[in-house]
């Protein structure tokens, strides 16, 4: 009698730990817990239906959280048509070169056409007119303790959404809305500017559940944790521990400590310091944008700019003197310029290119050799 293998769908528990622990890195899941969790955890991956897509494709608003500094972009994927036509006419171009980074690893980035990319103060302005930089803490009289009250934090997430988030074009249908964490460094205090962020976490959530009940808005909410993005496209540390709480400590560590200084961080053996991981991730979707549309394409003027404003800033070449138009002492509109803070505008792109990873790779996982397509 020949003995019936794994049900349709179950993850065949023959394979190893090492490789159940990457399947579950491609998909975004957690790559921590015994061989029994992690194969429960793939097979509800590949048993659960599918979600159903609008006809026009998921619109992702992808949030790096922050008050001072918070950034967002709003994108779209590219058809597998689409994109395979570019692909294929890039390579013409290069006689018959090979892009290793467009070859489909599990972990290289999605085509994606870009509607907004955007980096901005939640707190209202100040008498001069001007957002104030800096951290949540500084002792000024505008910003002070009760503009992070919950009250006022209310007030702040709703503008966000009301103001901002309702009035992108195309609106979106995936919120993914970056995980924030409670302690840094393995500190025994919590931080009162981490309190805010988080405060300002959950109102956002509450707020969009509230949108979805009441009709307003139709659509999906996730959160992301920050570190697993930074895994996927970088491998900035092996899918083989499972402790996702202590790389969230050393990959996703602020600039600055609520005193405007550097953390002191020891750096751990086989991570890389916050320091090290912001560049990387910043050096990364340069080359992608080096590339033209074949990964990211804007989807109108204001994204061309933008994206042609993050390759300057990139390159250490600010515009000091903008273009003039063919009318004399007209300045050429829809110009922008980027300050070399871009580890915000970083994430959020990086963020929503990782969800989209995950997405199709999971699809992948539901096929038949879908496990051992992942598994190259």
């Amino acid at each position: 009698m020949v003995a019936s293998g794994p049900p349709l769908g179950v993850i065949p528990r023959s394979l190893r730990v090492e490789q159940l622990k990457r399947l579950s890195f491609l998909c975004g899941l957690p790559v921590g817990g015994r061989k029994d969790e992690l194969i429960a955890r793939l097979t509800a991956a590949r048993t659960t239906p599918p979600p159903v897509r609008p006809r026009s494709g998921p619109v992702i608003l992808s949030i790096d959280l922050g008050i001072r500094n918070l950034a967002f972009s709003l994108l779209t994927p590219v058809s597998p048509s689409a994109s395979a036509s570019r692909k294929a006419n890039a390579g013409s171009k290069k006689k018959g070169s090979t892009n290793q980074s467009l070859s489909f690893l599990g972990t290289s980035p999605p085509t994606i056409k870009l509607h907004a990319w955007q980096r901005l103060s939640l707190l209202e302005t100040t008498n001069n007119g001007s957002a104030q930089d800096g951290n949540e803490d500084a002792p000024d009289v505008e910003t002070s303790a009760e503009v992070f009250s919950p009250a006022a934090l209310a007030k702040t997430a709703n503008a966000f959404l009301q103001e901002t988030m309702l009035r992108l074009k195309p609106l979106p249908t995936h919120i993914l809305i970056e995980r924030q964490r409670w302690r840094s460094g393995s500190a025994a205090a919590i931080q009162e500017w981490t309190v805010r962020v988080n405060t300002l976490e959950a109102m956002l959530h509450a707020s969009l559940r509230t949108l979805r009940e009441v009709n307003i808005w139709e659509g999906e909410v996730m959160s992301i944790r920050p570190e697993r993005v930074g895994q996927l496209f970088l491998d900035l540390k092996k899918p083989d521990a499972g402790d996702d709480a202590a790389q969230d400590e050393v990959i996703e560590e602020d600039d600055v400590d609520v005193a405007g200084r550097k953390p002191r961080r020891k750096k751990t053996s086989g991570r890389k310091t916050s320091a090290e991981a912001k560049k990387l991730k910043i050096d990364l979707l340069g080359r992608w944008l080096s590339q033209g549309d074949l990964i990211i394409g804007p989807s109108n003027v204001e994204m061309g700019h933008m994206l042609d404003a993050y390759r300057d800033a990139l390159k250490g070449t600010r515009r000091s003197k903008p273009k003039r138009t063919g009318r004399e002492g007209e300045i050429e509109k829809n110009q922008v310029v980027l300050d070399k803070k871009l580890d915000d505008l970083t994430d959020s792109l990086l963020q929503g290119m990782a969800w989209l990873r995950w997405q199709e790779n999971t699809a992948l996982l539901r096929l038949e050799n879908g496990v051992e397509q992942l598994l190259g």
